[in-house]
């Protein structure tokens, strides 16, 4: 009944009378440049005292415009995350704000956001994020069906004492927003589906890329770390991937590996697709090579990278490549008869 619900609703909001269709949303503003300076403002001991809840309580959020100017914009906050808001020193975020404030400004209703913290404190948290940042950039060179994903500097502003806390972290678009750009809405309840159900190219595309990053934190049965979106035509379904935490490429300290499908250690590659043919197979591997290039300067000119983690990046990214070269990715290419690839 909710999934109904929502699709009437998208399809309201797609026809001209509706407001979301033209309006900018609140996450078209934050594109202007690479990183987002953003403040938020709350008080941390309610975070921790909330952080197994999903409680909501009174947040500020501003972030700085292309112009230098601050915005702001009051807001909710509460933890997300099955997994990380327990093992976390700093919980992942769920924002919410306002319909009608956004509204008053002249952007369309999508409310809500998510933002990625850093997990664990010091150089080991900074770089979780950033290495998890490069990944939803990534996908985003393989798939018009991916997250925006905004890296931002953020100011925690606690209003308790008045301390202030300088951290990276990540913003990501609220799914209902991709959704209504593809005309689809998200299927809450879509569990089991069939892989026939999907639009092929699109499973190829996200099994692939996460083979490639060496994550296997993932299930479309379980629709676990991933999101379905179901057009409203009635057409094919699509996945949305996110929460790349467990991958070799992001490599976080918490981490542990899946020995219930064969995985020994965080990194090793194990593919979890659908079996395919040699044509498919053939298809889905050119477009992994034709973005190769694009994979390796993206890693080369991320300047907030230090040089050793671009290097391990880099050499974790050519391992794939190698496979795909010497035909480590076999023509039958499943868990169960393909080999799997060394992680680090």
């Amino acid at each position: 009944m909710k999934t109904i619900f929502r699709t009437l609703l998208l399809v309201i909001c797609l026809t001209p009378i509706g407001l979301s269709a033209q309006n900018p949303t609140l996450f078209d503003q934050f594109g202007h440049t690479g990183l987002l300076k953003l403040e938020l403002e709350f008080s941390l001991d309610t975070m921790y005292a909330k952080v197994d809840t999903n409680e909501e309580y009174p947040a500020i959020f501003r972030y700085q415009d292309a112009h230098g100017n601050w915005v702001e914009l009051p807001s909710e906050v509460r933890a997300r995350g099955r997994y990380r808001r327990r093992v976390c020193d700093f919980p992942p975020l769920r924002i919410d704000f306002s319909k009608s404030d956004l509204r008053a400004r002249g952007l369309a209703e999508h409310d809500d956001m998510k933002l990625v913290t850093h997990c664990q404190t010091g150089k080991k948290g900074k770089e979780a994020v950033l290495r998890e940042y490069l990944a939803y950039k990534m996908y985003q060179e393989l798939s018009d069906h991916a997250l925006r994903a905004q890296l931002v500097e953020v100011t925690y502003k606690d209003t308790e004492s008045n301390q202030e806390l300088v951290k990276y972290g990540i913003l990501l678009e609220d799914i209902d927003e991709l959704a209504a750009r593809k005309a689809s809405v998200e299927c809450d309840e879509c569990f089991g589906l069939s892989t026939v159900e999907f639009q092929q190219e699109n499973l190829r595309t996200h099994a692939m890329f996460q083979y490639m990053i060496g994550n296997v934190d993932w299930s479309i049965p379980m629709s676990r770390n991933l999101k379905i979106l179901k057009p409203v035509d009635g057409g094919l379904n699509t996945v949305v991937p996110y929460d790349f935490d467990f991958s070799g490429i992001v490599n976080v300290g918490y981490a542990v590996p899946a020995r219930d499908i064969g995985q020994d250690k965080v990194g090793e590659r194990v593919y979890l697709g659908a079996e395919l043919n040699s044509s498919e197979l053939q298809s889905t591997i050119q477009l992994f090579k034709s973005r190769q290039g694009n994979f390796e300067a993206m890693v080369s000119d991320f300047d907030l990278l230090s040089r050793n983690d671009k290097r391990e990046i880099l050499e974790y990214l050519q391992s794939f490549y190698t496979a795909l070269d010497n035909g480590t990715v076999c023509a039958e290419f499943t868990a169960k008869n393909c080999p799997t690839v060394p992680g680090k």
